[in-house]
């Protein structure tokens, strides 16, 4: 796998608040039920921790609702109003 130097750029746009962010999918668990797994081992699943003020400089205040589209590849993060 290439390895990728990644940090924030501004895309070449009018718009001052559109950037691009770089983060990491990290690993985090799923508890199994001690029936199936008595040693109580959990499922890793990947996971993405989003936070800063840049959210909310993008619109995204605390409480408030996101829809997130999906598709191959790609997560669509759009703040509910």
């Amino acid at each position: 796998m290439a390895k990728t130097k990644c940090k924030s750029v501004a895309r070449l746009t009018q718009s001052k608040t559109c950037h691009q962010r770089c983060i990491k999918v990290n690993q985090a668990y799923y508890l199994n039920n001690l029936k199936d797994n008595p040693l109580g081992a959990g499922r890793p699943v990947p996971w993405i921790q989003l936070k800063g003020f840049w959210l909310q400089q993008a619109g995204f205040e605390i409480n408030t609702p996101i829809k997130v589209r999906v598709m191959d590849g790609c997560l669509v993060l759009t703040a509910e109003s």
